[in-house]
C-alpha cells in the first residue's frame, strides 16, 4: 500500500513538473517572436509583393575568436529601428544584442545602387575602434527572413598598412511565389580609414530580387550547404564508414578471442572436475572476491547516474537533430535552448540511476549520496560557468548573460531538477532489489599478485582511451569546426554515428582489458572499468589543446571560453563513457561467473 501510494505520488509530482517545464517552453517560444519595433512582423514567412522584412543583425565577432563576440551598437553603424526581443537560447549563444537594422528591403522590391543608408559622423576614437575591429578581421551576422548572412566589416592592407571599411552591401535575394528562398550579402564599396582626418561615412547599400524555381521546403539545404560543402560531407561520411568498418573488425576480433580464451578455461575447468582436481587458475580463482563490493560507492554511484542522465540528453538531442529538428537552427540556439529543458527533465533518471546503484552496493547514507549525485556535474559547471561570466563581462562581451536569463536557469533547476532528483533517488531506493552475485564473497579480500609495468593500470587505461579517439578523431575535427568555427550547423546523422561508434569501441576495450585484469588474478575491477571507459576524455582534452594552438585563437576571453567549456564537455565525455565501461564490464563479469560452480 506504501508503495502503491509512493508511486502515485511520483506520477503527481511528475505530471506537475511537466506542466510546469511547457509552461517556460511556451513563453520562450513566444519571447522568441516578440520584437520591440513598431511594425508588425510576419511569422509565417508568406508575403505579399511590398510588404517589408526586417533585416536583423544579431552579433559582431573576430574570425579567429568565434566565442568573442559584441553587439551592433558597440561599433560606430548606423542608427538601428529597435532591439528585439530574445530566446533563452539566443541569450546562451552570444545573440542577446540583436536589433532590427535601418536597412528597407521590401519583399520582390529592388533597391537601387548607392542608396544611401545613413550618414554617420566619427570622432576619433570611433575611427580607432574601426580600425581595432578591421585588423581583427571582424565579422557581421545578418537575418533575411531568418536565413543567415554573414559579411566582413572591412579588411586590412598590410602591404600599405592601410584599413578599409565597407561602407555599403549588395543583397541578392531569391524568391519563390511568397517565400524569400535565399538571401546573401557581399561588399560593394569601400572607405579608407585609416587617418583621423575621416569625419563622415555614408553608408549605402542596394538589393536585386530574382525568381527562382526552387521550393521552399528545400531551403534547408541552404542552412547545410553554407557550412559544409559536398566534398567535406562526403569526407566526414567516408571517415564514418571507416570508423564501422573499423569497429566491426574490432569487435569481431576480441569477441573471437575473448570467446576462444573462455571456451578453453571452461574446458579446462571441466577436465579439472572430472579428475577431482580443484586447483584452479586465472579468472576463475576469483570468484569468492569479484563482486566484494568497491571502495566509495557514494562517489561511483554519483557518476553511473549522470552519465546515464548525460547519455539520455545526448542521444535525445541528436535524434531530434537527425529528425531535422534544428536544420533551420543557424548557431545552435534552438540545440541550446532544448539542450536546458532537457537536461532539467533528465534529471530524475539521475537521481533514479545513482539511487538504485548506492542500494544495490548496500549504502545507507542516502542525504550524502543525493547532495554528491546533485554536484558531481553541476558544481564543476557551475564554478567554470562563473568563471568565464565575469571574464566576458569585464569584456564587455554578449558570451555574458544577464541577471534574467541566470534567473530563469536557476529557476528551473530549483523547481524542476532538484524535484525530480530527489524523486528519482527516493524512486531507486525504494523499487530496486539487491545486488545478486552469481558467487558467494569471502570475509577475508584474497592478495593480489604484482604485474609487469606494462600491464599495469595506467598503460591499460592509455590503450582504453587511445582506440576510442583514434576511432573518432577525423569526425571530431569536422565537430570542433563547427563548435569552434564559422559553420553554424552540425550533421547530426554523422555526430549520431560518432556517438555510437564512440560508445560501442569504449564498451568493446573495457571489457577486453576488464578480462585481462581478471586474468591476472586482480578483483579490483570496478574503479578500473571507470577508468577505462573515461579514459578516452583524456585524448579528447589533449587534441582539444592541440587545436586551440593551431586554430589561432587569441587572447584572455576566447582562450578562456575555449578551455572552460572544453572542461565541461571532456567532463561529461568521461561520466558518460566511464558508464557505458562500468555496466559493459558488469554485464560482461556477471555472465562469465554465472558459467561456472561457485562453493
Amino acid at each position: 500500500m506504501a508503495k502503491r501510494s509512493l508511486a502515485s505520488l511520483a506520477m503527481m509530482i511528475l505530471i506537475g513538473m511537466m506542466m510546469m517545464t511547457g509552461v517556460v517552453v511556451v513563453v520562450l517560444g513566444e519571447e522568441k517572436d516578440k520584437s520591440a519595433g513598431s511594425r508588425q512582423k510576419k511569422t509565417d514567412s508568406v508575403y505579399e509583393r511590398y510588404d517589408v522584412i526586417d533585416l536583423v543583425i544579431e552579433k559582431l565577432w573576430s574570425k579567429g575568436n568565434p566565442s568573442e563576440t559584441y553587439g551592433y551598437k558597440q561599433l560606430p553603424f548606423c542608427d538601428v529601428k529597435a532591439s528585439t526581443a530574445t530566446s533563452l537560447g539566443e541569450e546562451l549563444t552570444g545573440s542577446g544584442d540583436s536589433v532590427i537594422s535601418s536597412y528597407d528591403i521590401g519583399f520582390q522590391v529592388d533597391v537601387p545602387p548607392e542608396t544611401e543608408l545613413c550618414a554617420k559622423s566619427l570622432k576619433k576614437e570611433d575611427l580607432e575602434r574601426l580600425r581595432q575591429a578591421i585588423k581583427d578581421d571582424y565579422l557581421m551576422l545578418m537575418y533575411y527572413d531568418g536565413i543567415p548572412m554573414i559579411v566582413h566589416i572591412g579588411y586590412y592592407d598590410s602591404l600599405e598598412n592601410k584599413y578599409y571599411l565597407y561602407n555599403s552591401y549588395k543583397f541578392s535575394l531569391t524568391y519563390n511565389g511568397n517565400h524569400v528562398i535565399t538571401a546573401l550579402a557581399t561588399p560593394s564599396s569601400k572607405v579608407d580609414v585609416t587617418s583621423n582626418d575621416v569625419t563622415q561615412i555614408k553608408f549605402k547599400y542596394s538589393a536585386e530580387w530574382k525568381s527562382t524555381t526552387k521550393q521552399y521546403v528545400t531551403r534547408v539545404n541552404y542552412f547545410i550547404n553554407m557550412n559544409f560543402n559536398s566534398e567535406e560531407l562526403e569526407i566526414q561520411w567516408f571517415s564514418v564508414i571507416n570508423s564501422l568498418i573499423f569497429i566491426l573488425v574490432l569487435t569481431s576480433f576480441l569477441t573471437f578471442i575473448i570467446i576462444r580464451m573462455l571456451r578453453k578455461d571452461y574446458d579446462a575447468m571441466d577436465l579439472e572436475q572430472d579428475s577431482q582436481e580443484k586447483e584452479e587458475t586465472g579468472w576463475k580463482q576469483l570468484h569468492a572476491d569479484v563482486f566484494r563490493f568497491p571502495s566509495n560507492i557514494n562517489l561511483l554511484s554519483a557518476i553511473l547516474g549522470n552519465g546515464a542522465q548525460l547519455l539520455s540528453l545526448i542521444f535525445c538531442l541528436l535524434f531530434l537533430g537527425a529528425l531535422g529538428a534544428y536544420y533551420q537552427d543557424y548557431g545552435y540556439k534552438a540545440v541550446t535552448t532544448s539542450l536546458v529543458i532537457v537536461y532539467t527533465l533528465t534529471t530524475g533518471i539521475n537521481g533514479y540511476v545513482s539511487g538504485s546503484y548506492y542500494k544495490k552496493f548496500g549504502g545507507e547514507s542516502w542525504i550524502k549520496n543525493t547532495v554528491t549525485t546533485l554536484l558531481v556535474f553541476t558544481l564543476p559547471m557551475a564554478i567554470t560557468w562563473s568563471i568565464l561570466n565575469t571574464i566576458a563581462v569585464s569584456y564587455g562581451s554578449t558570451a555574458a548573460l544577464p541577471f534574467k536569463t541566470v534567473a530563469i536557469i536557476v529557476a528551473l533547476y530549483v523547481a524542476v531538477s532538484f524535484p525530480l532528483l530527489l524523486l528519482g533517488a527516493i524512486t531507486g531506493k525504494n523499487f530496486t532489489k539487491g545486488f545478486e552475485a552469481p558467487c558467494r564473497t569471502k570475509k577475508v579480500p584474497r592478495e593480489i599478485p604484482p604485474v609487469v609495468w606494462w600491464k599495469g593500470e595506467n598503460v591499460l587505461a592509455s590503450v582504453a582511451g587511445f582506440l576510442p579517439f583514434i576511432s573518432i578523431y577525423i569526425e571530431l575535427h569536422y565537430l570542433y569546426l563547427s563548435m569552434w568555427g564559422h559553420y553554424g550547423h552540425v550533421p547530426f546523422p554523422i555526430v549520431l554515428m560518432v556517438v555510437i561508434i564512440l560508445i560501442t569501441v569504449t564498451s568493446c576495450i573495457t571489457i577486453s582489458l576488464i578480462y585481462l585484469t581478471l586474468s591476472q588474478e586482480n578483483h579490483h575491477w570496478w574503479w578500473r572499468s571507470v577508468k577505462f571507459g573515461g579514459a578516452s576524455s583524456i585524448f579528447i582534452f589533449a587534441y582539444s589543446m592541440y587545436y586551440l594552438v593551431d586554430s589561432g585563437m587569441s587572447g584572455i576571453l576566447q582562450v578562456s571560453i575555449f578551455i572552460g567549456y572544453t572542461f565541461i564537455l571532456c567532463l561529461a565525455v568521461f561520466l558518460m563513457m566511464a558508464t557505458v565501461g562500468f555496466l559493459s564490464s558488469l554485464t560482461f563479469v556477471k555472465n562469465i561467473y554465472r558459467s561456472i560452480k561457485c562453493d
